[in-house]
């Protein structure tokens, strides 16, 4: 169900990017896009792999490349320090070449990867997709509920993930809200 709605939540997200309504950030989704990528590879070598995990790569695959034609001009300081440590999480992965910590290595910088979008967000509420982030909201609820056990490699991803999406819709709701006041 996680995985489902994952996918289903990159469907308003996507044609809300295409008729320019939503102006993602480029360093979040490339990050995002890399780090699922080594995240689901240590998922797998660990045997935990979810619904979500799959969800988010397949949606962040599409939305990488919108972003990059669509997105922000330019690159920001943090956009490139995301990058920068986008490469050190692959880097880590490679070095070291345990899963755990690649999968550790690979959240905290999903993590760092999302400021991009969290400033952007902060800043501009009406440049994200209110509907898309609460769907990838009630996924990770789904995917939390659903970890099969509390190890490192079944429960961080599902964990960072309803963390970072409670950011974004505590800034998407409320926000508008303090700016109103």
């Amino acid at each position: 169900m996680a995985g489902i709605l994952f996918l289903i939540g990159f469907i308003p997200y996507i044609l809300a990017i295409v008729k320019r309504k939503t102006r993602p950030s480029k360093a979040s989704w490339i990050v995002w896009t890399a780090l699922d990528a080594v995240t689901l590879a240590g998922m797998l070598a660990k045997n935990s792999v979810n619904g979500q995990i799959i969800g988010a790569f397949a949606g962040s695959c599409l939305t990488v490349g919108l972003a990059l034609k669509y997105g922000k001009p330019g690159w920001t300081w943090l956009d490139k320090l995301c990058l920068v440590g986008g490469a050190l999480g692959i880097l880590l992965w490679k070095v070291f070449g345990d899963a755990n910590f690649g999968i550790v290595a690979g959240m905290t910088v999903v993590t760092l990867g999302s400021f991009p979008t969290f400033v952007n967000a902060w800043k501009n509420p009406a440049d994200e997709n209110k509907t898309a982030w609460t769907i990838f909201g009630a996924s990770c609820v789904f995917a939390v509920i659903a970890i099969p056990a509390w190890t490192l490699a079944d429960a961080l991803q599902p964990v960072v993930y309803i963390a970072i999406e409670s950011v974004m819709i505590f800034i998407l709701y409320a926000r508008p809200r303090m700016l109103a006041k």
